[in-house]
């Protein structure tokens, strides 16, 4: 057990400012006992061992006024049964209480504390049931909220007009971690209202399976009016960034933002139809943006590289950054052909000449971050579509970006040269040159 002392300075005395047991081998009865003199003068708890939880229950029991911060275990994994969520031994009036940090615990909806609070954080093991929206609800004062929540609820339909309108007019920060999508981000998403212009982010789990879920990732981004009067204009870029999930080499990590909200979702390549599944959602993000100009970074060390390509290429791209390791070169020629042209393999220069159906029409820069490439390649990248657009009056990337690469074949000058006839600025940065032609 440790405890953190202060002076009160009318009485001279010295107070426990902050309880933080630190081992759970301690006799709670005589902690209790001790500490039930100094109730009254405990402004922060802070537990993170769920077999502490009843000499808190017992403490709560007298008054703690001047109590301001609490952060409690209750459980900390959902195999462990027969433990009460609801917390009634907190149901009691804090009236100095302003930040709580719940994990395996809810408070009810009914303490007379909650509008006071301003900061609030659920942690897993939890879930998004009607306590819980009650418990926002009734937290207008709220201006950090933090949400992590597993996917144990089932809603019933019959529910849906009774879960109650969460309005936090004061919020500064948003977090939302859910398990999986299901109905837990219809319930929650839908029906809270926070200020437009606020740093806001949704994590998913799985990307959503139906067109309704996608949707309210979409409403997410960018309410829609008349509940969100305040965005009459939706911003005007956003970014799409496209990961390798840390330890698990076949599933992708996927991050939309736009102004201060974003999304982020998993996608497992090997899931049925998941190259459709991530188009409809990247289209239906868009969509609801009135289609920004999008920058798109794609950094995964796998195959799927070019196939998430594949699914943008009628999407308003302007920028592409690839990171690519030097690993995985027998990939990059397909990246590229992603990029240039419609193929799965990059096609000689003239062989193009007469096609029509270019991918990635509205792209002006192109970045490849640590890459093995050669340069020859990605003048033939740029040049196969150069008669094209002489012809048809039209612009395609202005700005080609090479950092810390690895660059062989033709040298940095050519390279340079070459692509200025096509009206292409090279700009290579901190790059190594293993070979001139």
């Amino acid at each position: 057990m440790r405890f953190s002392w202060y002076r009160d300075l009318d009485t001279g005395k010295p107070s426990i400012s902050e309880l933080h047991p630190i081992c759970e081998k301690v006799d709670l009865e005589l902690i209790q006992r001790y500490l039930s003199d100094y109730a009254v003068q405990i402004r922060t708890i802070r537990s993170e061992e769920r077999h502490f939880l009843p000499l808190w229950k017992a403490l709560f029991r007298a008054s703690t006024p001047l109590l301001e911060s609490l952060s409690l275990t209750a459980q900390d994994y959902w195999s462990v049964v027969g433990i009460d969520t609801s917390a009634e031994w907190l149901g009691i009036d804090l009236p100095s209480l302003r930040a709580v940090t719940a994990r395996g615990w809810q408070p009810l909806a009914d303490a007379t504390w909650l509008a006071n609070l301003q900061n609030l954080t659920f942690l897993r093991p939890t879930v998004i049931d009607m306590n819980l929206l009650n418990v926002l609800s009734r937290s207008t004062g709220l201006l950090e909220l933090h949400i992590e929540a597993d996917d144990f609820m089932i809603w019933d339909e019959t529910t849906v007009s009774d879960t109650p309108k969460i309005s936090l007019p004061k919020l500064r920060n948003l977090n939302i971690a859910l398990f999986d999508t299901l109905f837990d981000v219809r319930y929650l998403i839908r029906r809270l209202y926070v200020p437009p212009d606020i740093p806001a982010s949704l994590q998913i789990a799985n990307a959503p399976r139906l067109d309704e879920l996608i949707e309210d990732m979409a409403h997410f981004i960018f309410p829609s009016p008349p509940d969100h009067i305040q965005f009459l204009h939706p911003p005007p870029t956003a970014t799409l960034e496209v990961h390798a999930t840390p330890g698990n080499l076949t599933a992708i990590s996927v991050t939309y933002s736009s102004g201060s909200r974003s999304i982020k979702f998993g996608v497992t390549p090997h899931m049925n139809q998941w190259p459709d599944r991530l188009q409809d959602i990247l289209l239906a993000l868009q969509t609801s943006l009135n289609n920004p100009q999008l920058a798109v970074q794609v950094d995964t060390a796998h195959e799927p590289k070019a196939e998430v390509l594949r699914r943008m290429t009628n999407v308003n791209i302007t920028s592409i950054c690839i990171r690519h390791g030097a690993a995985e070169a027998s990939n990059l020629d397909g990246v590229i052909a992603a990029i240039a042209s419609r193929h799965h393999s990059l096609p000689a220069g003239q062989s193009m000449a007469e096609e029509q159906n270019w991918p990635f029409e509205a792209l002006r820069e192109l970045t490849f971050e640590k890459t093995d490439l050669s340069l020859a390649v990605v003048t033939r990248l740029v040049g196969i579509r150069h008669s094209y657009l002489r012809r048809s009056s039209k612009k395609w990337v202005k700005r080609v970006v090479l950092r810390d690469c690895i660059l062989r074949g033709m040298g940095i000058s050519r390279a340079t040269e070459h692509l200025k006839d096509l009206g292409v600025e090279l700009v290579a940065e901190g790059c190594k040159a293993v070979g001139k032609g």
